[in-house]
């Protein structure tokens, strides 16, 4: 059946409309797929700008970082080559100076046993001040040649057991004679049953002659040093206290430091290299155990400590001090 004419026009002006629509969608489309493609081109070509830009960065920076590793390395080479020189120099100067000290210790010696009796001689003062500064000069001499082992991985501990009751027994006395020039008292207290360690005797000795002499030189005129011991399996563990100026909590990490000395008690004159500590923490970590201190602070004196395994062993449990 055909339509009436105005069915027909409207079916043309719907047919053309759709294919106008049609055609506009293509166009439309392919000019914003054109734009979109210029677009991604454009961000493409941006980003590859952007990437060629920070991969210049990132070269230039690894240029400078590699200089600034090779300038570190080369540091490091020269700090290690001086630190080997300073060891050498001060194993050189403390094994030269040892003989003329000796031969001035050992004259000095003769002289005083040749020359008149009498403790108001000026003689015998001067001779005898003589042998007291070559003994600190020798006790200085054996600190250097210390470190120097220590730095050149030389310093090796002799393992024997002994009885440590002894070992203090000995240091306790022998540093009488400093605590009574100084009107110091020096308490020892005395474990009721032997301890016997495997150690290194004289290294341990060393250990607390250094303690006991630093709490004398530091406590005040007639002023109090206790020295102490006991037994807690596996460990040996042994206090040395004193009254005297005490640590800042600041300090009692820098005290154990190379040539480190504490200024807390400005009154007293500066003795020794600052080695002494620093020593006996070499020695007592070479035992395996442990060294510290403790302090209520200026004023409230110090309480120095070390604790090593009585038999040398793996790992063992830390005791408590």
């Amino acid at each position: 059946m055909v339509g009436t004419p105005w069915q027909m026009v409207v079916a043309y002006v719907v047919i053309i409309a759709s294919s106008l629509s049609l055609l506009t969608y293509w166009i439309t489309k392919k000019f914003v797929l054109r734009k979109m493609n210029r677009t991604i081109m454009k961000a493409e070509h941006n980003y590859q700008q952007q990437i060629a830009s920070l991969q210049m960065q990132l070269s230039g920076k690894v240029t400078v970082l590699e200089g600034m590793v090779n300038k570190l390395r080369l540091s490091n080479q020269e700090l290690t080559r001086l630190n080997e020189i300073r060891s050498k120099f001060m194993s050189i100067v403390a094994h030269d100076l040892r003989q003329p000290l000796s031969s001035i210790q050992g004259f000095a010696s003769v002289l005083m046993m040749d020359g008149p009796q009498g403790s108001g001689n000026n003689d015998q003062i001067a001779l005898n001040n003589i042998l007291k500064a070559t003994d600190n000069m020798n006790m200085l001499m054996a600190d250097l040649m210390d470190i120097s082992m220590i730095e050149s991985g030389r310093f090796k501990m002799d393992g024997q057991p002994f009885t440590f009751n002894t070992l203090v027994s000995d240091v306790v006395t022998l540093q009488a004679v400093n605590a009574q020039k100084k009107g110091i008292f020096l308490q020892k207290y005395d474990y009721p049953k032997d301890i016997t360690v495997t150690a290194d005797r004289f290294r341990l000795s060393q250990v607390l002659s250094n303690l006991i002499g630093n709490a004398i030189k530091f406590a005040p005129q007639g002023g109090r040093v206790e020295v102490s011991y006991y037994d807690e399996d596996p460990y040996l563990v042994c206090r040395v206290s004193d009254n005297g100026p005490g640590i800042l909590h600041t300090e009692k990490e820098k005290i154990f430091q190379k040539f480190h000395q504490s200024d807390n008690n400005r009154n007293l004159k500066k003795q020794g290299w600052g080695l002494g500590l620093s020593i006996a923490q070499e020695i007592v970590n070479a035992h395996g155990g442990e060294i510290g201190v403790e302090s209520a602070g200026l004023g409230q004196g110090a309480m120095f400590w070390f604790t090593i395994p009585k038999v040398p062993v793996a790992s063992p449990a830390k005791p408590t001090v």
